[in-house]
Formats: C-alpha cells, sequence, structure tokens
C-alpha cells in the first residue's frame, strides 16, 4: 500500500510543479508590473517572482527603480495576443 500512496503524491506535486510552470510561463509572455510609486513597469526575475509574497491577486515585491516595497497586481502588456 506504501509504494502506490507514494506514487500518488509524487505525481500530485509533480502536477502542481506543472501548473505553477505554466502559470509563470504565461505571465512572462503577456503580463508585466507596474509600481503604483514611481510608474515603472518590470518583469521581476522567476526567482523573485516564486519566492515573493502572494496577496490577494497581486504580488508585494520590490521596485528596481524606486526600491520601495509595493503591492502589485499583473498588467495585460499591450503586444499580448
Amino acid at each position: 500500500m506504501e509504494p502506490v500512496i507514494t506514487i500518488l503524491v509524487s505525481a500530485a506535486v509533480l502536477l502542481v510543479i506543472l501548473w505553477a510552470a505554466c502559470r509563470y510561463r504565461k505571465f512572462y509572455k503577456s503580463e508585466h508590473f507596474v509600481c503604483p510609486n514611481c510608474g515603472h513597469c518590470w518583469k521581476p526575475p522567476v526567482r523573485k517572482l516564486v519566492f515573493s509574497v502572494n496577496a490577494v491577486e497581486g504580488k508585494i515585491l520590490r521596485c528596481p527603480q524606486c526600491s520601495e516595497k509595493v503591492y502589485v497586481e499583473p498588467v495585460p502588456d499591450k503586444t499580448a495576443k
């Protein structure tokens, strides 16, 4: 019975990782963040995006322009299809 549970848990973890990878790929193809303080638009490195604090629909990130920690929601790119 234990090997079956191990396989099911491993499969569930793999599915979650694949889902997250697809979500981050979608973000990088079609969305960016805009700092509410200075208006700077940016796409954070994946590492920062993965390990940042999630809040409601957006993230809490440090703006690379003004260095303030701000709550930002994804904004669609104008060139996204």
